[in-house]
């Protein structure tokens, strides 16, 4: 049983890394806007990307004992959580959709979802 003051350290922790997460977004968003233009939602894309290839490989390192379950929740939840959100892919996708772009929307989604499943399978198999 945890007592209140390891719930509080880890819920303060998982919070502190959702914010790192959260501002290595917003960089990767703001040099891939600055390096690739605004007319493709590649900082999401390469967010997604490369969140789902760190999610495969932290329940990987996790599932073979290298890491404590905190951790796993530290990483997962907080800084995956706060680092890719596919709520912005989800948004984007309808908005290209709303607007008549409707081939840019299918290779948006389609690139999102089959990247995303390439590099989660990469990230257990680096690290497997």
């Amino acid at each position: 049983m945890h007592d209140a003051a390891t719930i509080l350290v880890r819920a303060l922790l998982v919070g502190f890394a959702g914010a790192i997460g959260t501002l290595l977004r917003a960089g990767c968003n703001s040099l891939a806007l600055r390096l690739l233009g605004d007319g493709f939602p590649w900082g999401t894309l390469i967010v997604n990307i490369v969140g789902s290839f760190a999610f495969g490989a932290i329940v990987t390192l996790a599932r073979g004992g290298s890491w404590r379950a905190d951790h796993e929740v530290i990483l997962l939840v907080g800084l995956l959580g706060g680092f890719s959100t596919y709520s912005s892919f989800a948004f984007q996708s309808v908005e290209m959709l709303s607007t008549g772009r409707a081939a840019l929307a299918v290779a948006y989604v389609a690139a999102s979802v089959l990247l995303g499943l390439g590099a989660a399978w990469a990230g257990m198999r680096l690290c497997g």
